[in-house]
């Protein structure tokens, strides 16, 4: 179903704009229209990864003409990509306000600050639609219920190992990301478990796609409908997002725990008090304390780095295998992995198994270099 167009035309296209948006000028049922509705249309972005990054390219290069970026993390060395070149310190939304500002003069870019509320009640109201592709479910929500409260649009997506989904929600038109999710879904965090970088540029594109047909009015936006994209297999399909009889909005947005630990709750509680530092590993180490070192990462990940004496068993077979019953009951097992998440997750189950004494090394491998084993490659 066409839906009207989200932003008023601005008067006139900006200086030069004329010649770099020649090919959509001319574009039937487009043309000077569409761009000046680009021109005053107002997007904010929620995140500038490997998602938001070519997304807030792309929507700049179209000729949006405010475009507000939320991401207070600092610039990590796979952000430096897609006209980010700035070796200054400079946390996501900063470095894309100072690149764009040289880029694309004419655009407005606003630096904003993290989506929390209550400031993101507030944010929403400068703009015409939200765009999020988080990785933290929590947030997405919250994304959900104040642009639902605002009457605006939310551009979401999502991104697996090599593929990825995009909808539209829109309160007033379909369904939500509840009726998607009536229970929250469990985080994909690409830090831990990888993913294809083109993925994200992919998803970039196809979001920038939603917003563009929001803000013009042009084509059919995915409100109500599902697209999902599998790399591998090359194929993209589109189906039907019902509302969902279990699902229920809050009365009002809460500011629930984002998923920023990157922990489900089983395993946050067994990590409690069964956490130990790289200090406290090398010690046991040293000591010769019977344990049962155990890597819980991927073969190419374990033959890359590890630490001697440790035993490659990788997390699936703890969470859809026996691992955890073949586990030596002689010795204390001490969980290890690149950052702690996937150990963590492991020790809850281990726990169950019965094995109460067991740890985990907070921070993985990747504290035991910074603070033990400087010479260890790190990844």
């Amino acid at each position: 179903m066409p839906l009207p167009p989200l932003a008023r035309p601005a008067a006139d296209l900006p200086t030069g704009e004329t010649s770099r948006q020649a090919h959509q000028l001319i574009l039937a049922g487009h043309g000077s229209e569409g761009q000046r509705r680009l021109a005053g249309g107002r997007v904010l972005v929620v995140g500038a990864d490997e998602i938001g990054a070519p997304l807030i390219a792309h929507l700049a290069d179209s000729g949006v003409g405010m475009i507000g970026v939320a991401d207070g993390s600092p610039m990590d060395p796979w952000d430096r990509y897609l006209g980010l070149p700035d070796a200054e310190p400079a946390d996501r939304a900063t470095a894309w306000a100072r690149v764009l500002g040289r880029t694309h003069p004419d655009l407005r870019t606003v630096t904003e600050s993290w989506f929390e509320l209550p400031r993101a009640r507030e944010m929403v109201q400068d703009y015409d639609l939200v765009v999020c592709a988080g990785e933290d479910p929590a947030r997405c929500q919250l994304v959900d219920d104040v642009c639902a409260e605002a009457g605006i649009p939310f551009v979401w997506g999502s991104m697996g190992p090599t593929g990825g989904r995009v909808s539209v929600f829109w309160d007033r038109h379909g369904p939500g990301i509840r009726d998607l999710f009536p229970r929250p879904p469990a985080p994909y965090f690409r830090g831990v478990s990888g993913t294809l970088k083109v993925v994200g540029a992919w998803l970039g594109v196809a979001l920038a796609t939603e917003v563009i047909k929001l803000l013009t009015g042009q084509g059919e936006a995915l409100v109500g409908r599902v697209m999902e994209y599998d790399a591998m297999a090359g194929t993209c399909a589109t189906g039907p997002l019902r509302p969902h009889e279990r699902a229920a909005r809050p009365a009002g947005p809460t500011a629930a725990e984002p998923f920023f630990g990157l922990l489900s709750p089983e395993a946050t509680e067994a990590a409690r008090e069964s956490t130990i530092t790289a200090e406290q590993l090398k010690e046991l180490l040293d000591e010769g304390a019977p344990v049962n070192l155990v890597d819980v990462r991927e073969p190419d990940e374990y033959a890359f780095a590890h630490l001697p004496g440790s035993v490659l068993v990788p997390q699936e077979e703890f969470l859809h295998g026996d691992a955890a019953a073949r586990l030596p009951a002689d010795r204390r097992t001490v969980l290890l992995c690149r950052a702690g998440i996937r150990s963590a997750e492991v020790l809850a189950v281990v726990k169950r198994s019965g094995h109460q004494d067991a740890v985990h090394l907070g921070g993985g491998i990747l504290s035991w270099a910074q603070r033990i084993d400087p010479e260890m490659p790190t990844y």
